[in-house]
């Protein structure tokens, strides 16, 4: 599946859940947004270059949802996973959906285009591309209404066809892959009432 049929398979999804549900629950749509902090790892394979090794990092997660019903809504959103201590790097951007499982528990799954430099001590490999893909899970607290205080979990992975290798003067094409787990904590606003 290509990045651009995942997007359009999840557009025609929350198109299809908006214009099945009920009117009760389109008058109760509301926007999710969500912002966190965290650790992970990620671990980069590379053709040439950047040689498999599990990287510490930090995470960073927002998300932006927009609910067709009370417990389905569409995504887009980014995860960036800075290395700690080296020049080093894993991102995602993802479109998809998440779903309550029960009251305040969603899992959420989507396509994502992937973005990755690696350093390592002869050179840096670096590139974009996909496809990817992105599951996760999380837990709303509530704090008021409003807003919430949300543990997650998530994990993205894919492959990435063009990726540069740079050692010295020498720049080489390579491809690749990318896997990575990241935990953590956000804060989440929900405009609606329940």
């Amino acid at each position: 599946m290509t990045v651009r049929n995942g997007l359009i398979a999840a557009v025609l999804s929350a198109a299809v859940l908006s214009a099945s549900a009920p009117r009760a629950a389109a008058a109760q749509s509301h926007i999710y947004f969500t912002g966190g902090i965290g650790a992970g790892t990620f671990t980069p394979t590379c053709d040439t270059g950047c040689f498999g090794n599990a990287m510490n990092s930090n995470s960073v997660i927002l998300m932006l949802g927009l609910h067709a019903t009370p417990r389905i809504r569409a995504e887009v959103g980014v995860q960036y996973q800075p290395a700690t201590g080296v020049r080093s790097h894993a991102g995602s951007l993802s479109v998809g959906v998440a779903a309550y499982l029960v009251h305040n528990l969603f899992v959420r799954g989507g396509v994502s285009r992937l973005d990755v430099e690696v350093e390592d001590s002869v050179g840096v490999t670096e590139g974009n591309g996909g496809p990817g893909f992105t599951v996760g899970a999380g837990y709303d607290f509530p704090l008021g209404k409003t807003w919430a205080i949300t543990p997650y979990l998530d994990y993205f992975a894919g492959s990435l066809k063009h990726l540069d290798y740079t050692a010295g003067p020498t720049t080489t094409q390579t491809a690749g892959r990318v896997t990575a787990l990241n935990f953590g904590v956000a804060l989440s606003y929900r405009a609606w009432r329940r």
